[in-house]
């Protein structure tokens, strides 16, 4: 092997050494966000859960608070690319309501797979700074315009009430589904009798008949 060559081989090792070692931070520092929240951890709990000491986290996060975005977008990123992946599954044609309730399985599939990333994410919003916050919205804001979409259609399709307010049932269903990392506890239900469940009641109603 050539000297251009070693060169180039020793920094795509080295590469790679810093990817699984942030990947690591990245993975301790979800689940210390998601057990303890924004505030109540701090650089040097995410070092010492890591292995590494406390500045050493600053030659891969400049702050906590590029850990936590990072973290956070993270897990809107993965939910997000579960969600689409399942839609482009379906046949063409498929009932747009349909299309929803896939939708609502993978998206609570992707909830509790990464648990940590998505849980970080809905509990630490709210005590992030304002400049994260903001940025986080806008990611957040790509991920809902796919939902809007998704309700849009099934509207166009008549198969949703005219007096249905589409806003509104987009936050039902992702508050109702994003609640579940708070109280659904080990396997059960499984992501697909939730996802039946939530999509009866917003669906069908949970009233009987009569």
């Amino acid at each position: 092997m050539d000297m251009k060559n070693n060169e180039k081989s020793k920094s795509s090792g080295k590469g790679s050494i810093q990817e699984r070692t942030r990947r690591t931070i990245l993975d301790h520092a979800a689940r210390l966000f998601r057990e303890r929240g924004y505030a109540s951890t701090s650089l040097r709990d995410i070092a010492t859960a890591t292995g590494m000491k406390a500045g050493s986290l600053y030659y891969h996060f400049a702050s906590k608070e590029e850990l936590a975005e990072e973290v956070m977008s993270q897990g809107i990123a993965l939910v997000e690319d579960r969600v689409r992946a399942a839609i482009a599954a379906l046949p063409e044609g498929t009932d747009p309501v349909e299309v929803i309730r896939h939708a609502m399985t993978a998206h609570l599939k992707a909830l509790h797979d990464r648990g940590d990333y998505a849980s970080a994410n809905i509990r630490c919003y709210a005590h992030v700074p304002p400049d994260v916050k903001d940025r986080l919205r806008k990611v957040r804001a790509t991920y809902e315009d796919l939902w809007a979409g998704l309700i849009a259609a099934a509207r166009a399709a008549g198969r949703i009430r005219a007096e249905v307010d589409p806003p509104a049932l987009r936050y039902a269903l992702i508050g109702m589904m994003n609640w579940t990392l708070e109280w659904r506890r080990g396997a059960s239900p499984s992501a697909e009798d939730l996802a039946a469940q939530f999509y009866a009641i917003a669906f069908a109603g949970a009233l009987a008949d009569g």
